[in-house]
This record gives structure tokens, C-alpha cells and sequence, in this order.
């Protein structure tokens, strides 16, 4: 951002905003006002926020010790297209069969749908669960702006992405690039319409409807008001990200897998009555107890010898009526 109020112009750097609990907010597993409010703000007028320190690190660790050795199986036997057409970065869930890395703090954390109740309304509806893994020595290979929406969204808040990284997210791990703002005034015009050659994995297109990426023009004129950012996190924040909000897959130049969570609160009064988790009824006690918070669990149950990694990268947003 530019900043002129000393008469002249100046680069100031334009960041996230970040909640950072107190002792006390740790302890009740409960924001105040203050920080409520601080939230609001940045989803409002950023599309984007990071809750500092609300997951416990060891959970974090547990999981992406898993998941880099699944990692490695779905490289080696090319078990996942990648995503937004470039070789860089693949969707990869989290476990979702062993009770030993099933944790409410990352399911069901207690800050995140307390925000979410606050942002969407009273108990938001989860209905989608998979991850994000950037690849590792991908220096060069990112995505191109895009938003998750292949159809003409609402233009207020109505899906949230909560996104969990397992390991410290910054430029040389291939943190994600937000387009902060971006969401507040966008529409489906912004981007690319799909024709019938269009194609993309992951994606479920409709001619003559927007495919997810935006538009050069649009891209480089928003670039001039507010240009994108890379966040820095730490294993144990969580961001939150108003699914409308411009972002990118960015190279990895570290030799880690850099794999974040993503879990989706949807708002109750939007139409889409499909999209649920697709979990195992064998831990359906756990998931449909919701961690004990004012959030509606929408999954479909199914056999624990079912294809979770594959039936949650089938997914899609749009209403389901109109």
C-alpha cells in the first residue's frame, strides 16, 4: 500500500491482521468483545484474518507427520491430478479414519465458529473438509489468481475456508498469495468464462458460467489499489478466508511438503443443501458431536474402507437451488 500523509509517498507494508488470544481467552476457549470485533473488521474489509496460537503444536505435528508420508505414496503412485493446472501443489486431506489424529482443536476449534457464528450467522453449517499441499522444490511454478467459485456467487459473506497449516508458512515454504480487499467488490464478472475447451482438474465447470481464474485486466487493476501479500504463520495459527478473496498457489523452495487443512463453514440461509464431508461412520460419533460447539456437522457416513481422499476432492459451492 502507499502511504501519502507526509506529503510524500511512502511503501508501507500491508499485512493480515492477526487475533492474538489472551491468557485468559486460552483458557475459556473464547474470544471478548475486543477481539470479536478486531475479527469482523479484518474479514469485512480484508476477505482474511489469522487467529494467532489457537491450535496445540503436538496436534499439528501428529498429523503432518502422517501426512508427509501419505504424501509421498500419492507422488509416487501419481494418485492426485494437480490443482489449478500447474505441477505444483495437489489437494491432500487430512486422516480422517484413525481417532488418534482426530482433534477438536482442529476440527472444531473453538475460536474458529466462534467467529464463524459472529461473520456467517448463528451455527454455520461445516460441509467440506480436504487440504492443500505445495510441493516441495517448485521454485518458479505458481497458480494463477483465482477464487474457489465457478459459478456468479453472492456478493456478501455466505462460505468461509479455515486453513490449518501443519508446518511455518512463509514466502520460502510457498505460503499462499492474498489479494486483501479483493473480496469486499467482486463479482463473477471478474472472471474468465468458461467455454467448452475449458478445462481444469478439480474444478466442475458450466459454459458460459466463470471459471475460477481472474481476468488480466481485472487482476492488474486491482494489482495499483492493493497488491497481494504473502502471510507468515506458525504451526498452531489458523486462517480464515472469505471464499470470494483472490489468492494463488505460490512455489515451494524449501525440500518440506507444505500442506494446510482446509475445513468450510457455509451460512445457513445459503441454498446449497448438497455439499456435505464425506466421513467414516466408524469415527461418527466424533464428528457429528461437533466438538461440542454451535456449529451443524452436514456429512454423508460411509464405510471406513471408502475413498475419503478422492470423495472430498468432489466438491462444489454453488446453490444447489435457486
Amino acid at each position: 500500500m502507499v502511504d501519502s500523509t507526509n506529503g510524500h509517498l511512502e511503501e508501507v507494508y500491508d499485512g493480515p491482521r492477526t487475533i492474538i488470544p489472551t491468557a485468559e481467552e486460552l483458557k475459556l476457549s473464547s474470544y471478548d468483545n475486543y477481539n470479536i470485533e478486531a475479527a469482523m473488521e479484518a474479514l469485512h474489509q480484508d476477505g482474511f484474518v489469522v487467529l494467532k496460537s489457537v491450535v496445540n503444536v503436538a496436534h499439528i505435528d501428529h498429523i503432518n507427520s502422517y501426512m508427509t508420508k501419505q504424501a509421498d505414496d500419492i507422488l509416487k503412485n501419481n494418485l492426485k491430478p494437480f490443482n489449478q493446472g500447474v505441477n505444483s501443489n495437489i489437494l491432500q486431506g487430512p486422516p480422517l479414519q484413525d481417532a488418534d489424529y482426530l482433534y477438536n482443536d482442529v476440527f472444531f476449534n473453538p475460536f474458529v465458529i466462534q467467529i464463524m457464528n459472529a461473520y456467517l450467522g448463528a451455527r454455520p453449517i461445516w460441509n467440506f473438509v480436504t487440504g492443500n499441499n505445495a510441493l516441495p522444490n517448485t521454485k518458479g511454478m505458481r497458480q494463477p489468481v483465482h477464487k474457489d467459485i465457478t459459478f456468479f456467487h453472492p456478493q456478501c459473506p455466505f462460505y468461509v475456508i479455515a486453513n490449518v497449516p501443519l508446518i511455518p508458512f512463509n514466502p520460502v515454504t510457498g505460503s499462499t498469495e492474498f489479494w486483501l480487499g479483493s473480496h469486499a467488490s467482486t463479482s463473477g464478472k471478474d472472471q474468465v468464462i468458461t467455454t467448452p475447451e475449458t478445462k481444469l482438474a478439480n474444478a466442475n465447470l458450466r459454459v458460459g458460467e466463470p471459471c475460477t481464474f481472474i481476468l488480466d485486466d481485472i487482476r492488474e487493476a486491482r494489482r495499483k489499489v492493493r497488491p497481494p501479500i504473502q502471510p507468515i504463520c506458525e504451526k498452531g495459527d489458523i486462517m480464515l478466508r472469505d471464499l470470494r478473496t483472490w489468492h494463488a498457489g505460490m512455489p515451494n523452495e524449501s525440500d518440506q511438503y507444505r500442506i494446510m487443512l482446509a475445513l468450510g463453514y457455509q451460512a445457513q440461509w445459503y441454498q446449497n443443501h448438497t455439499l456435505r464431508s464425506k466421513l467414516p461412520l466408524s469415527q461418527g460419533n466424533f464428528f457429528m458431536k461437533g466438538g461440542g460447539q454451535p456449529v451443524e456437522v452436514r456429512a454423508n457416513l460411509l464405510q471406513n474402507d471408502a475413498d475419503f481422499q478422492t470423495l472430498n476432492d468432489d466438491f462444489e459451492f454453488r446453490h444447489s437451488i435457486k
